[in-house]
């Protein structure tokens, strides 16, 4: 194609009066910058030339035509549009939402505490979520006056543990939490324990549990993952002495069996009691530390070689050996860089995040407070709101703050105390959380102006939903739902739709001339009415899987390389001998003349033309609709770019 045949007038002129507007439709520019972002994210590593350059003009002059057309008929201004492109905006926005500094740093964080294993230990002092500041303090002194107790000698820490933690666990561990490593405790007491030495006992630290004194019992290089497989004789937690010795003679068995020689899968499959792992051979899903009791871990890391196989050992659920499969280092960063930011999306960090970004926000805005308006508001609604029974009855416009210069009133923040209060609930608190939520929405509000690329890509989609909408009323299910006009198409392009000769046949992939020679004597059978395909296949594989394979249909020249070679008459071909020494037979159960195809037998073929013509239809229509001047200079230019 070249520029002489686009349909559309084309001008070598600067008709645009900027230069740096590609396109004008019906007085509307499009700039440069706009194309080429459309241009370059369908285009990379192309040969652009002129001719490539017209051609894929056309294709953008077109879509921004059904956009223009789309718009002139007000389909941006329906509800259902306003309401889908409103959720595609929040999606769009989310990226730019974000304090990438502190989610850098979180990342690194993150990476970096993985690298290290911890062993710890804990005491509990629990909260609850309605206790009084009076209350809390009073939790925390006496987490100082036993971390003080432990610290001068007076009682050790698991003994402490034992005797004052709110964990129940502690009765049985002695506030020993083991190893774990990044985001397998809450992000708080984490970065506590991250924070200490070996041997160091932590101040009371503040988590949604409550508060907690923690002791790092051990710091280690990451161990990683590992993958075993196991056998496991059960005895559960408080086993009688004869349930013990039972278990343990038969672990000692299944050992014996081993060393003998036999296969540990095998072993595993036939005697281990842990049936859902014992039918794949013990195999076990790949863990890490903290995720399999203290015994169980210790041992499986222990082992240094695949196939090390662990003596018997027990653990509060039974006897157990163990074989190692697989050991998994910590991967490097980039290789788990997009998991590491999948976690921090589902863990506590991610509110972290979510706090920088208004903390850089408030940082960024001039956030002018009216304290008047707020005490005044404060006097007449704190009661109410402590007792989740604010309604919002009288409407004030009065300004409650500004960021920048645009005005929250006390009526907005009523509105959001209503819908946000509960018994107990403090209006400072709403009142903070409701100048972080302004905050975040007046960011998203200038999104716009302070990323081109957010408004670019926000257009698009505006642009692809109003295509979409118009183009599936007027040509895709105008296509499906009209139907007199597909007959009367069809009808007028019937001469276009048609079978070439084909033929009905059978074709016989055989692995040798054995097994062809038997094949064909079984063809001949089947010909009779004694036989049908699939017993033919089931007889020839019983003895050998695959030495016959057999594909029956309707075949048009260049379906398929066979029957592109036999003579095109009913019967059985002569054996077609392949490179491999594999056979192929070829039964023509008869010969399909050329006919016109019924529009059943191609209807989809057909609604797809159809829809093509409607298009097309559409197009010339639009091109006489609106004027369109392409201003080719400034497109040229892209080919020295």
């Amino acid at each position: 194609m070249n520029k002489l045949s686009l349909s559309i007038v084309l001008s070598v002129f600067v008709l645009i009066t900027n230069a740096q507007n590609v396109l004008q439709i019906e007085g509307e520019n499009v700039s440069l910058e706009e194309f080429k972002n459309i241009f370059y994210k369908n285009n990379n590593n192309v040969d652009i030339t002129k001719e490539y350059l017209n051609e894929y003009m056309e294709l953008f002059v077109n879509f921004k035509l059904k956009v223009r057309e789309a718009e002139e008929l007000g389909l941006d201004t329906n509800l259902s549009f306003i309401n889908e492109l409103e959720g595609y905006r929040k999606q769009l926005a989310k990226p730019y939402l974000k304090n990438n500094e502190f989610d850098s740093q979180m990342l690194d964080e993150a990476y970096s505490r993985m690298l290290i294993d911890i062993s710890a230990s804990h005491i509990l002092f629990s909260l609850n979520e309605n206790d009084s500041k009076e209350d809390k303090d009073n939790v925390y002194n006496k987490a100082l006056e036993i971390r003080q107790s432990i610290i001068n000698g007076e009682i050790s820490f698991s003994e402490a543990a034992v005797k004052n933690s709110d964990d129940e666990s502690a009765l049985t561990n002695k506030g020993n939490l083991g190893y774990f490593t990044a985001f397998m405790m809450v992000y708080d007491f984490e970065s506590a324990a991250y924070g200490l030495n070996s041997g160091e006992i932590s101040m009371p630290v503040l988590t949604k549990y409550g508060y907690h004194l923690i002791k790092i019992n051990d710091r280690r290089e990451a161990l990683g993952k590992v993958k075993v497989a196991h056998i496991m004789f059960n005895t559960g937690v408080g086993a009688s002495k004869e349930k013990l010795n039972e278990a343990s003679d038969k672990i000692n068995r299944a050992n014996e069996l081993l060393a003998s020689g036999e296969a540990f899968e095998l072993v595993a499959e036939k005697f281990s009691e842990d049936r859902s792992t014992a039918v794949k051979g013990g195999i076990l899903p790949t863990f890490g530390v903290g995720k399999m009791v203290p015994k169980f871990e210790e041992v499986a890391f222990s082992l240094k070689n695949v196939g090390d196989i662990s003596a018997p050992f027990a653990t509060e659920f039974g006897y157990h050996i163990i074989k190692l499969l697989e050991k998994q280092p910590i991967s490097e960063f980039d290789i788990i860089k997009a998991d590491l930011k999948r976690m921090i999306a589902k863990d506590s960090r991610s509110e972290l995040s979510q706090k920088s970004l208004i903390k850089k926000l408030r940082d960024s805005y001039k956030v002018r407070n009216n304290a008047n308006a707020f005490a005044s508001f404060r006097k007449n609604t704190a009661l109410k709101v402590a007792n989740g029974e604010f309604k919002n009855n009288n409407v004030n416009n009065a300004s409650l703050f500004t960021i920048e210069n645009n005005i929250i009133t006390v009526n907005e923040f009523a509105k959001y105390i209503v819908k946000n209060q509960s018994k107990g609930s403090d209006i400072d608190d709403l009142y903070v959380n409701f100048v972080d939520v302004s905050l975040l929405r007046y960011e998203e509000s200038n999104l716009e102006t302070k990323y081109p690329q957010y408004k670019a890509l926000l257009k698009e989609y505006r642009e692809g939903i109003l295509l979409f909408d118009l183009t599936n009323k007027n040509v895709w299910q105008k296509a499906v739902e009209d139907t007199s006009g597909l007959l009367s198409y069809f009808e007028d392009n019937q001469a276009t739709y048609f079978f070439n000769n084909r033929l009905d046949a059978s074709i016989y992939s055989c692995e040798n001339k054995i097994i062809a020679k038997e094949v064909r004597k079984y063809i001949y059978k089947k010909k009779r009415g004694g036989l049908s395909n699939e017993q033919i296949l089931e007889k020839i594989n019983s003895n050998a899987a695959l030495s016959l394979k057999i594909e029956s249909g309707i075949f048009e020249k260049g379906d398929n390389e066979y029957i592109d070679t036999i003579d095109w008459r009913a019967g059985i071909s002569s054996d077609i001998v392949l490179e491999d020494g594999s056979y192929v037979i070829v039964d023509v159960n008869k010969l399909l003349p050329a006919r016109n195809k019924s529009i059943d037998e191609i209807r989809g073929k057909v609604i797809s033309d159809y829809q093509n013509h409607l298009e097309k239809a559409w197009l010339t229509i639009l091109k006489s609709k609106y004027s369109v001047v392409i201003n080719l200079e400034t497109l040229y230019s892209l080919i020295s770019n």
